[in-house]
């Protein structure tokens, strides 16, 4: 992902996660995320017991898609992307990137009841209203190796 997305990105720490549900519907939830660079991942944390674990926990992957960035101003922009999600084992080092990002987490993430799952981009698309550049957007390609820019 170029600089200014990947800036974006980590000036953040929620965005909205929707998931495909075991019987199609889909299921939206803010949550607090952390985000690793290469290959583009995105991690999170949530109560096995919430509704979005039924479809973390029903199958290996799960179809998902992310937002972040929901203020408006002079500087607003977002970011959206498809992608899967995946429940993490125990000793998935993800997890100590999210850890890294929230360290106020530790105690709650040895609940037994903690659950953390991962979030992969097949596409995504990056749209800023910089006052300064006007409005800008960025698109993955489909294979992930590129962007476009248009406004």
């Amino acid at each position: 992902m170029p600089p200014k997305v990947l800036d974006f990105i980590r000036s953040k720490r929620i965005g909205v996660l929707a998931i495909e549900m075991p019987d199609g519907a889909p299921h939206a939830a803010t949550l607090h995320y952390a985000h690793r660079d290469e290959p583009s991942c995105f991690i999170f944390e949530t109560n096995s017991k919430y509704r979005k674990s039924e479809a973390l926990l029903a199958r290996p992957v799960s179809r998902a898609t992310l937002v972040i960035g929901f203020e408006e101003g002079p500087n607003q922009a977002t970011f959206q992307a498809d992608g899967e999600a995946r429940a993490l084992e125990a000793d998935e080092p993800l997890r100590a990137i999210y850890l890294e990002k929230f360290p106020e987490k530790a105690a709650k993430a040895a609940d037994p009841e903690n659950l953390f799952f991962s979030f992969t981009p097949t596409w995504w698309r990056f749209t800023s209203w910089d006052a300064s550049e006007g409005k800008t957007i960025i698109v993955s390609d489909e294979t992930m190796s590129g962007t476009r820019v248009g406004a």
